[in-house]
């Protein structure tokens, strides 16, 4: 084994570098564990031959190592395992990432299952890689980085889609349309979705990545702290055959906080270019992201006031496309709550609703689609109706 082996180890037979009942109970496994185990090594396994699928060559000497390792999970897969064969979970419930993720694998064991020898069985690794992508890259739809650099899969991704939001037409249609783009690997800009709290920013981006995965978009959250990693982090993604979607939730910066230079320079700026497969999604409460004091804007201590007031407004700027979520008026709080509340099923009487919206928006921040959304979940748990 060569290629398909983590850190020069070996995989043994009933896969016992594993935990087995850890691994069927996460994705709710039934049937034969090791035989899942081991498709889901494949699939997820970045090496030189199933990189080289990924970016649709897969020939020359790799492929050659690939087979011998190949063949010999092939025998790892049909050899008897025992009482890890018939297994069943205690939860099959699944629901988010593990829900979806568990389908592959089950679809995937099972195309294993009907290979009748070595070559259909190799075929059947090189089709999956070919359709799905390889490595966490091919099943997973977004990541959060570690401060280590570290990549860690979502699991508990909201299934959040753009009907979600009410409203914010326009808004909607200039993100899709950009992502759309980027998706088709033509010209898109980095986007600045700002406005009032509430009103949708956050779940219009969740709603591009699940609304783009299938072709090939995917997102990684980044925390401030974690920008002087930026340079690193976009070096590895550039090799990759995805385009990925730099996540920035509620990004802004105080006066004396100067991890934007980081992010001024990875948007454009630095000495190496943004590679084009990454782009920058950020959402802020401010049109500009950096916190100005009157006290800066009279430059009292500041010889050259104007280029320090224009460095930290050139950020912004670099958003090619900026998005303003303004907030709902009353009236569109109520149609916020009324398009809610028939959409979660509620019978109700239409008055007294939006007479309860409105005590329930006095006392929780004002009119917004968050505080609706609020506002609808607490009027099921208190049967208001």
């Amino acid at each position: 084994m060569i290629l398909y082996l983590k850190n020069g180890g070996t995989i043994s037979p009933d896969c016992s570098d594993y935990d087995k009942i850890s691994f069927a109970e996460k994705y709710a496994v039934c049937g034969d564990v090791i035989q899942a185990i081991i498709a889901y090594i494949i699939m997820t396994d970045e090496n030189p031959f199933s990189l080289s699928l990924e970016r649709s060559e897969g020939r020359g000497t790799a492929e050659e190592f690939a087979k011998k390792d190949i063949e010999e999970l092939r025998l790892k897969f049909f050899a008897d395992h025992k009482e890890f064969a018939s297994y069943k979970p205690i939860k099959t419930d699944l629901v988010g990432e593990d829900k979806r993720i568990s389908k592959m694998i089950e679809k995937f064991t099972l195309e294993l299952k009907k290979c009748k020898d070595s070559n259909s069985f190799f075929l059947q690794v090189k089709s999956f890689y070919k359709d799905n992508g390889v490595g966490s890259f091919g099943i997973n739809k977004a990541f959060y980085m570690l401060d280590s650099g570290e990549l860690v899969p979502v699991s508990h991704l909201r299934d959040a889609t753009f009907e979600d939001i009410y409203g914010y037409a326009s808004q909607k249609q200039l993100l899709m349309a950009n992502t759309a783009a980027f998706a088709r690997g033509e010209a898109a800009n980095n986007v600045l979705l700002y406005g009032d709290s509430g009103t949708g920013k956050s779940t219009s981006v969740k709603a591009a990545l699940n609304e783009f995965f299938a072709d090939g978009i995917r997102m990684i959250q980044i925390q401030k702290h974690q920008f002087v990693h930026l340079s690193i982090l976009t070096e590895q993604l550039k090799r990759r055959n995805y385009r990925f979607i730099l996540y920035m939730d509620d990004l802004s910066f105080e006066d004396f906080e100067v991890e934007y230079k980081y992010l001024k320079a990875a948007i454009e700026g630095g000495l190496e270019e943004k590679p084009e497969n990454v782009l920058i999604y950020a959402t802020s409460n401010r049109r500009h992201l950096i916190k100005e004091t009157f006290s800066e804007r009279e430059g009292a201590d500041d010889i050259h006031r104007n280029e320090s007031i224009q460095e930290k407004i050139s950020l912004s700027d670099r958003f090619g496309l900026s998005i303003f979520y303004p907030k709902p008026n009353q009236a569109d709080y109520f149609d916020i709550v009324l398009h809610l509340a028939e959409r979660t099923g509620l019978v109700f009487d239409k008055d007294m609703l939006i007479a309860e919206a409105r005590k329930w928006a006095v006392k929780h921040g004002g009119f917004s689609g968050r505080v609706a959304t609020q506002f609808i979940a607490q009027f099921k748990i208190s049967n208001l109706v």
